[in-house]
């Protein structure tokens, strides 16, 4: 007996039917994702500088890190090391393991990469496990790939966003079908969220405990997901005991939080970004107007709910983490996503997404370019100086940061290029492996307005030159201690005269 059926794929006139349309919908999809990752690393990769504030400063104490016993350069004059279980340890060790193979500069650009792109896949992957079918909700992480804290060049605060999320979706997946291997994976995710930033740290477990809470897990699971954050929280225990626990808590006034909320989507452009606003309020409105498939996902909402209360209390400034409170809103924003569901309606709010952020990463890349011509013109002060040399930085940031102040750190090249020794590289005992070993003088008010006046004959006696930008009030003094060796637009280098008293540095 013949069989009438056709085969599976195939028309009855031998054409490929639903597998071929599914095939072609993976390719397209695939290609999709291949487009927005190369357009994602389009600015890192296009420029000689990723113009990020405290980037070379970081890239920098990686650098020294990597040569501290290296006879070529002299860091272990000025420069150590203790390694302990500090939380801040992921863009170091990752540094320090790509520099055997690679420049560090390459490698800097690698871990960028890593951030941008990191950010919305495991935003994708979280929207999976909390909110299925609404997939493409996920498009809008895109938007806070490069937010305002990148920009500044909050590295392993940024990782930690990803890395959160990660945490968040795998730990789903382990409510729905428990198995040992999968909780030990997610330790070992955890763990590391500890090593990467406490904030994403802490913003993942306050996000499990909230969501146990509100669906009803029993004890033993919520028990099971505290476990997880067993090793962090001894690490961080462990660091604390003996310390000084004096940290200096900084509130907000109420209309200083109103104008925070739109940290979440701040950029180089004002214009944009309020139109950015305006556009993710209307997509709301849209998705829910008149729309039979709207729902409210009623336990993520809470979640979101409750981390929307915690940004109106938690202090803007807490010990040295500047902008506490405004690095809660790109978490806020992801966990926003699995709150509604919006049927078709969906792809309508994804075509908004793209758009916004092609037009938002056009403007980062273009001001990535345009930063180029003053940076490059700063890099070529550092072959003025002699190699190992020591240099005191001396800039004037005035009372407030900005995402285009990226000469702050910009000095910290000559580290790399030319092995200086300098105080300044970043180095926050209790929190970092790297310590400024040596009894140097740093003069008090570096990247702030100087109200007291620095000693210069320290100055004069403990350094070979000063990188000067833009401190006309300091100019005549370190015009009297030197010779000026190079002038661009604000910055002048100026090699100190040795005094007859003084020895060698």
């Amino acid at each position: 007996m013949i069989a009438s059926e056709t085969q599976p794929g195939l028309s009855r006139g031998g054409e490929k039917t639903a597998p071929s349309s599914a095939a072609s919908s993976r390719y397209r999809t695939a290609l999709l994702l291949l487009l927005l990752g190369a357009f994602l690393l389009t600015p890192i990769w296009l420029v000689d500088y990723p113009p990020l504030v405290d980037y070379p400063n970081l890239l920098a104490r990686t650098f020294v890190l990597a040569h501290l016993e290296d006879p070529t350069f002299h860091f272990n004059r000025l420069y150590g090391v203790e390694w302990d279980v500090y939380p801040y340890l992921a863009f170091d060790l990752t540094l320090l393991g790509l520099q055997q193979f690679l420049p560090v500069e390459t490698a800097g650009r690698l871990f960028l990469s890593l951030c941008v792109l990191a950010v919305p896949a495991a935003a994708w992957f979280f929207l999976r496990q909390a909110n299925p079918g609404e997939d493409a909700l996920a498009l809008w992480s895109l938007l806070i790939s490069y937010n305002t804290f990148f920009l500044f060049g909050f590295l392993n605060w940024h990782l930690s966003l990803a890395l959160c999320f990660l945490a968040l979706g795998l730990w789903l997946r382990y409510l729905a079908r428990p198995g040992l291997a999968l909780w030990l994976l997610l330790l070992a995710v955890v763990t590391a969220l500890y090593f990467t930033h406490l904030f994403g740290f802490g913003v993942a477990g306050l996000a499990m405990t909230a969501y146990g809470l509100l669906s009803r897990r029993t004890a033993r699971e919520i028990l099971s997901t505290w476990l997880l954050f067993l090793p962090g929280a001894g690490f961080y225990l462990h660091l604390t005991v003996g310390a000084d626990g004096r940290w200096g808590i900084l509130f907000r006034p109420l209309w200083e939080k109103l104008i925070g909320l739109s940290a979440v989507l701040r950029g180089y452009s004002t214009p944009l970004d309020l139109f950015s606003l305006l556009v993710l309020a209307g997509c709301f409105l849209g998705a829910w107007w008149r729309n039979p498939d709207f729902r409210w996902n009623l336990r993520w909402l809470g979640v979101a709910t409750g981390l929307f209360a915690l940004y109106w209390v938690f202090p803007g400034t807490y010990g040295a983490g500047a902008d506490a409170d405004k690095r809660l809103l790109p978490f806020l924003f992801v966990m926003a996503l699995p709150c509604v569901k919006v049927g078709r309606r969906g792809r309508w709010l994804a075509a908004a997404a793209l758009a916004l952020f092609l037009a938002r990463t056009v403007n980062v890349a273009d001001n990535f370019i345009s930063a180029q011509p003053q940076l490059a013109g700063l890099a070529r002060s550092f072959s003025v100086t002699s190699p190992h040399a020591r240099v005191l930085p001396v800039v004037e940031l005035g009372p407030s940061r900005h995402i285009r102040r990226t000469y702050v750190h910009f000095w910290a090249y000559g580290v790399i290029q030319r092995g200086w020794l300098s105080p300044y590289l970043f180095a926050s005992e209790g929190a970092q492996a790297f310590r400024i070993r040596a009894q140097i003088y740093r003069p008090p008010g570096f990247s702030s307005i100087y109200r007291q006046a620095p000693d210069w004959s320290r100055i004069q006696s403990e350094y070979e030159y000063v990188w000067a930008y833009d401190v006309p009030l300091l100019a005549p003094y370190l015009a009297a201690l030197g010779d000026v060796v190079f002038e661009e637009g604000k910055l002048q280098v100026i090699r100190l005269k040795r005094p007859s008293n003084s020895p060698s540095p």
